[in-house]
C-alpha cells in the first residue's frame, strides 16, 4: 500500500499547519468523515473528522511552536499501518514522542488512529 506514506505525510502536514482552513483541506483528504481518534491524553475518543480538526486547533493554539515529525517510515499491510513520531519544540528539544497505529479503508482514508505516548 504505497499510498499510505503520502496519507501519513499529509496527516503530519495537517498537524503542522498554522492555518486552520488548510488543515481542514488536508484532513478531508486523509480522514474518513466518521474516523475515530484515540489518544491516551483524552478522556474519550474523538468520533469524527470535524472534532479531530477542532482538537488539533486547540492543541495548536496552546502550543503554536510545536511541530510533529516522523521518526520512522510508515509500515503498512492489509489496510493497517503504524509509525513512530515526535513533537519538537522550536529549539529542537523533544516535547513528546510516541507511536500511532491505525486503519485505512478502500478509499485510502484513515478510519481509525490510535496514539501511544
Amino acid at each position: 500500500m504505497p499510498e499510505v506514506r503520502q496519507i501519513i505525510q499529509d496527516y503530519v502536514s495537517a498537524w503542522n499547519s498554522s492555518d486552520s482552513e488548510e488543515r481542514v483541506v488536508l484532513m478531508t483528504k486523509v480522514l474518513a468523515n466518521n474516523s475515530l481518534y484515540f489518544d491516551s491524553h483524552l478522556p474519550e475518543p474523538i468520533l469524527n473528522r470535524e472534532s479531530h480538526c477542532q482538537f488539533i486547533d486547540r492543541f495548536r493554539n496552546k502550543f503554536p511552536n510545536i511541530t510533529l515529525s516522523l521518526t520512522s517510515a510508515p509500515d503498512s499491510h492489509h489496510g493497517h499501518f503504524r509509525f513512530n513520531w515526535q513533537m519538537l519544540q522550536s529549539n529542537g528539544d523533544v516535547f513528546v514522542k510516541g507511536c500511532f497505529f491505525g486503519e485505512i479503508d478502500d478509499k485510502y482514508k484513515i478510519t481509525k488512529l490510535v496514539g501511544f505516548v
